[in-house]
């Protein structure tokens, strides 16, 4: 079985320290931060094997992307993949409770 390198961009850096920021402080359960990160990157990891199982998003400009999505918790895991370099980009994690099409085009 063929392994992807799973790289998380900045913007999705960004999105997990600000996820984490708030639960621990604003929620002041630094606990709990904690574990969602550690979740979401438990998930994040398995993109490694088999990324293209997952359809690409069928909303545009995304889907022609190739941008693709897993949900971990209350959270989507925003990706897509370089079958020439055998690379997974996270683009951006993002709450799943958001306008989903409005928080991506905030981001490139």
């Amino acid at each position: 079985m063929e392994r992807y390198n799973v790289i998380i961009t900045p913007d999705a850096a960004v999105d997990l320290s600000q996820l984490k920021s708030y639960i621990a402080y604003t929620l002041q359960a630094p606990e709990t931060a904690l574990k969602y990160i550690r979740g979401l990157r438990q998930e994040i990891e398995k993109l490694d094997s088999f990324p293209g199982a997952v359809a690409p998003v069928p909303d545009e400009p995304w889907h022609s992307r190739g941008i693709r999505r897993i949900i971990h918790k209350n959270f989507y895991i925003y990706y897509r993949i370089d079958e020439s370099t055998k690379c997974v980009y996270v683009l951006n994690v993002i709450y799943a409770k958001r306008n989903q099409l409005n928080a991506l085009s905030e981001y490139n």
